[in-house]
């Protein structure tokens, strides 16, 4: 008859063992036939589990201090170089400038919902612009008051910039022959 260690038996490591239905079932066949074969098999399954419980609690330990290593790190940074508003980035935008307001939406979508018309002041201009379609005056007035670019105006008009330049064009042509 070969004996199983009881301090082994009572532990939580083991405990944890049987939880899975193939490590209680070679536990029970080994407390029914407790024979060296059966014993080497449970041996065998609970090492393997062992090993596992290691590997799991060293990388639990490893990702704790790495991650403590990682905030010193990132905190020295941060005490090094602080965080400034009005320093410019890659593209001369500062980061306040990037800082959403509020109040900034509303204002935006009310500008974006005007329309060439209203900032025109020259009565001949205002003349042949009435008679532009409105996506010549929305192209226009996106280009021209709100200094957009075309691949701005083709992603918020939803078309491609190609149709944006071409419709450009066209009220330019329009305008022209309007005021000669």
């Amino acid at each position: 008859m070969y004996q199983l260690n009881e301090s082994i038996i009572n532990s939580p490591i083991f405990e944890s063992f049987i939880v899975t239905k193939e490590n209680e079932a070679l536990y029970k066949s080994y407390v029914n036939e407790p024979s060296l074969a059966n014993k080497e098999k449970l041996e065998k399954a609970f090492a393997t589990h062992t090993k596992q419980l290691l590997a799991i609690s060293y990388l639990k330990k490893l990702i704790y201090f790495e991650s403590r290593r990682f905030d010193k790190k990132r905190k020295e940074f941060e005490r090094i170089q602080p965080v400034i508003l009005n320093a410019p980035t890659e593209e001369n935008i500062t980061l306040i400038d990037m800082i959403a307001d509020k109040n900034s939406d509303i204002y935006f979508q009310i500008r974006l919902e005007a329309n060439i018309e209203e900032v025109i002041t020259d009565s001949l201009l205002f003349d042949a612009v009435r008679k532009l379609s409105k996506r010549q005056k929305e192209v226009l007035y996106y280009r021209y008051v709100l200094n957009w670019n075309d691949p701005m105006i083709a992603k918020k008009s939803k078309v491609s910039q190609q149709a944006i330049t071409k419709s450009h064009k066209k009220a330019l042509q329009k305008l022209k022959e309007a005021l000669k």
